[in-house]
């Protein structure tokens, strides 16, 4: 599989599926993570094994050498036996077990990030369920609507692109975050959603040190009065933004800490539509 033909025909074929099934979905489905396909779709260098395994999933034949095998080599696999290993047609015995040693603990780990995002995803559900009706505002045994769960990514990491100096939410590529949609700002598109993680004191009681943020990176307007994350010469900090006198400024819930005003090279990278835990108010 070549640069020029190979990777550039796998970027399409997976981009055709996302859009017929949607990211998260085909993630799912298929147990590639998050942070794989949009590396491949945004077209950044990727590890074979990356490839390979997109290949794979895709039903796409992946091959890496200066040539085919010769046809009087070893007997090739039955074509069931292949395809129940998700290797290509011409594949050989010792293909099929190599491709057992290789994936088999890859196999369990994909297999147990699916169990603990099914789980989290279970959990936020059930919370909404108990909220709900505690509230009274649903009869027994009925999820009380707009509260189903957003898989939303987590991102550990937030840099600058070299050369275009733009921001770049560095993903998690196992790690998602469940909130219910009814947690969120009426205004959040799940889909454009990045989870990071708050330190500092300086908006307390509102985000308090370690709460996670669900930033939405469509809506960078500044507006008064309202929480965004913004990248400052400091790094990443959450403010409320204010407007006095026609300046902008940084402002802190916490009054210990006195505000400032936005600096030229500040950018806002979104805003706030969640902070968590809510366990921990």
């Amino acid at each position: 599989m070549t640069r020029s033909d190979g990777v550039d025909y796998l970027r399409r074929i997976v981009r055709q599926r996302i859009d017929s099934e949607g990211l998260r979905p085909f993630s799912l489905r298929t147990g590639i993570p998050l942070g794989q396909l949009r590396s491949l779709l945004r077209g950044r260098a990727a590890r074979s094994t990356t490839l390979e395994l997109i290949a794979s999933v895709l039903g796409l034949e992946f091959y890496i050498g200066p040539a085919r095998p010769d046809p009087s080599g070893p007997p090739a696999l039955p074509a069931e036996i292949a395809q129940a290993l998700d290797l290509p047609r011409s594949a050989s015995v010792a293909d099929a077990v190599g491709a057992i040693d290789k994936d088999a603990m890859a196999s369990r780990l994909r297999e147990r990030i699916g169990r603990v995002q099914e789980l989290m995803a279970r959990a936020a559900a059930a919370a909404a369920s108990i909220r709900g009706a505690a509230a009274g505002a649903d009869p027994p045994g009925r999820e009380p609507p707009g509260w189903d769960v957003a898989l939303i990514p987590f991102a550990p990491d937030v840099r600058l692109a070299a050369g275009t100096g733009e921001t770049v939410f560095e993903e998690s590529a196992e790690v998602s975050i469940a909130v219910a949609t009814g947690a969120l700002a009426s205004w959040a598109r799940p889909e454009r959603l990045t989870c990071v993680r708050a330190a500092g004191g300086s908006m307390e009681p509102t985000v308090r040190d370690g709460d996670l943020v669900a930033v939405d990176a469509g809506r960078t307007d500044p507006l008064d009065g309202q929480v965004f994350a913004v990248r400052t010469d400091t790094g990443l900090v959450v403010k409320r933004l204010r407007q006095i006198h026609g300046r902008w400024l940084l402002a802190s819930d916490n009054p210990a800490h006195a505000p400032r005003p936005v600096a030229p090279d500040d950018r806002i990278l979104g805003q706030v539509a969640w902070c968590g835990p809510p366990a921990a108010r």
